[in-house]
C-alpha cells in the first residue's frame, strides 16, 4: 500500500510524479539528475564511474558471460573481481536474471512480465530498464549515458526506439539527455529478435559476445 499517495489524496494534494532517470556509461551519464531527489536512479555499467546517488542497479548478463566479457582489462572499465565487489557493496537493490546468494541485494527482473508486455524486442540493457519502468507505471522517463552512436549499439537502437514509443503512448514523458540521437515514434514500430540480450548468451546467434568467441578462438589455435 503506498501510504504516501493515500496521505495526498486525503488532503487533496496532487499525486506525486514518479521520474526514473535510466543511466547507461555514456559519456551523458554525468549530467544525470543525481542530485534532484525526485528522480530515481536506475543505473547500469561496468565503468569505473562514481555515481553520487542509485536507486536500483541493474546487472543482467549471467555470471559467466560477465566473465568473459571482462577478461580483458580496457581502459575505464572494472575487473571482473571489482565489478562483482562493487556489486555486492551496492545498498540498492540489484537486478539480475535471478536472485544470486552472492550479491546481497539481488533480486530477479520480471523477464515474464516483459515478454508478456512486450514480446521478444529486447537487445539492450537500457530496453530491460525501460520495459520495467512502462510496467511500474512511472509517468516520466529520462535517458543518459545511452549514446547509441557506435556501430556495435545499432543493433540496440530499433528496440529503445520502439519501448519509448509504447511509453508515449501510455501518456509518460520521456526526455532525452542533450546530443541523444534516440528519437521515438508517433507509432511504434513493433522489434522482434530471435536472442534475448543478456539471457541468451549460449546462443550462436549472440553477437554482443561474437569479440569473446574470437578472442576464444584466437587463444585456442
Amino acid at each position: 500500500m503506498n501510504t504516501n499517495a493515500n496521505t495526498q489524496t486525503e488532503r487533496g494534494d496532487p499525486p506525486a510524479v514518479r521520474k526514473v532517470a535510466i543511466v547507461g556509461g555514456g559519456p551523458s551519464r554525468r549530467r544525470a539528475p543525481y542530485h534532484d531527489p525526485s528522480w530515481e536512479i536506475w543505473a547500469f555499467s561496468s565503468r569505473l564511474y562514481k555515481y553520487p546517488r542509485i536507486t536500483r542497479w541493474f546487472e543482467l548478463h549471467s555470471f559467466v558471460d560477465l566473465r568473459q566479457q571482462l577478461a580483458t582489462r580496457k581502459p575505464g572499465r572494472r575487473s571482473y573481481a571489482g565489478y562483482i565487489r562493487f556489486l555486492r557493496r551496492l545498498t540498492c537493490p540489484v537486478y539480475m536474471q535471478r536472485k544470486h546468494p552472492r550479491i546481497p541485494n539481488s533480486v530477479a527482473y520480471p523477464i515474464d512480465d516483459a515478454l508478456k508486455a512486450f514480446g521478444r524486442c529486447f537487445t539492450s540493457t537500457a530496453s530491460y530498464l525501460i520495459a520495467l519502468a512502462v510496467l511500474e507505471g512511472c509517468d516520466v522517463i529520462g535517458l543518459w549515458g545511452i549514446d547509441v552512436k557506435r556501430r556495435e549499439y545499432l543493433k540496440q537502437k530499433p528496440a529503445i526506439r520502439y519501448l519509448l514509443s509504447r511509453a508515449k503512448q501510455r501518456g509518460i514523458r520521456v526526455v532525452f539527455a542533450r546530443g541523444c540521437v534516440i528519437r521515438t515514434y508517433k507509432v511504434p514500430r513493433r522489434v522482434y529478435t530471435r536472442v534475448l540480450y543478456a539471457y541468451d548468451w549460449k546462443s550462436r546467434y549472440a553477437w554482443w559476445r561474437y569479440r569473446v568467441r574470437r578472442r576464444y578462438r584466437r587463444g585456442s589455435s
